[in-house]
């Protein structure tokens, strides 16, 4: 059942331009805050470039680990030194 083509397409997950979704709007959150930021051309180029090579080959490694850390983060819970600004420390 793993091998059948329509199960493989079902089950793969949504990219543009090579990229899972994900990673899509994470690539465009740092290049649109950095250009925003910077009102540099040059800066949206080259970040825009360097940031999609980058999760090129992180997505090629795991499709799927920015998802894993976001729900890492949220299933964490939060330490009160964090709050009380002791540090970042996180409990199971």
């Amino acid at each position: 059942m793993r091998h059948a083509p329509l199960f493989i397409g079902l089950t793969r997950e949504v990219t543009f331009a090579g990229l899972p979704i994900m990673y899509l709007i994470v690539l465009m959150m740092i290049a649109m805050i950095g250009f925003i930021t910077t009102g540099s051309f040059t800066y949206l180029i080259v970040s825009s470039t360097t940031g999609y090579v980058a999760l090129r080959s992180l997505a090629a490694y795991d499709p799927k680990i920015i998802g894993v850390y976001l729900v890492a983060l949220q299933k964490t819970r939060m330490s009160p030194e964090l709050l009380l600004g002791r540090g970042l420390v996180y409990h199971a």
